[in-house]
């Protein structure tokens, strides 16, 4: 029963996805004023995202095994809670430029990073209300969190170290 309440849950997100895609879909076309391309830009993130959760809560779905789909899920949520984390940082480091730009008297750049912020800051939203929707419908289901399961037939990619960037030492001139 468990399982059909999940599903179930999942179907009715899966509705409230299609319809605020329509939603989205209408509100661009019907803004026509000074802010109407920045307006078209955020409804074409949150657009994106909502499409992109409901193509893969579809794909999950066609999966008769339910742990499996319990744990594509808690993938799903985990991949938006990235992207929303990842947004949020760049929102923060753009919005830091876009200060020092306007300080600095940069405005054909302020401009420019005005308007990548618009779309960061659309992209966090959408990410972030993509997760909150998925946690509700984990946390009304009370489903656990399935466990990893590592094999030896798993081949882990190796991971490209970075190297750390290195900082010159700054010495203070004295003052005469």
């Amino acid at each position: 029963m468990e399982n059909h309440t999940f599903r179930s849950r999942l179907a009715e997100l899966m509705q409230k996805s299609r319809k605020a895609l329509r939603l989205y879909t209408s509100m661009g076309r019907i803004t026509n004023n000074a802010h109407s391309e920045l307006n078209e830009m955020q409804a074409q993130q949150w657009k994106e995202i909502n499409a992109d959760l409901l193509k893969r809560i579809s794909t999950a779905m066609e999966s008769p095994n339910s742990r499996a789909l319990v744990a594509d899920i808690f993938t799903l949520r985990d991949r938006f809670y990235t992207s929303w984390r990842a947004a949020e940082a760049e929102v923060h480091s753009k919005r830091r430029e876009l200060i020092s730009s306007a300080e600095n008297g940069d405005f054909i750049k302020s401009a420019v990073l005005g308007r990548e912020l618009v779309l960061l800051k659309a992209r966090e939203q959408a990410a972030q209300a993509a997760h909150h929707e998925l946690q509700e419908v984990l946390t009304r289901s009370r489903v656990a969190q399935p466990t990893i399961e590592l094999s030896q037939d798993r081949v882990v990619p190796e991971v490209e170290e970075v190297p750390e960037k290195q900082f010159a030492k700054v010495i203070p001139l004295r003052a005469r």
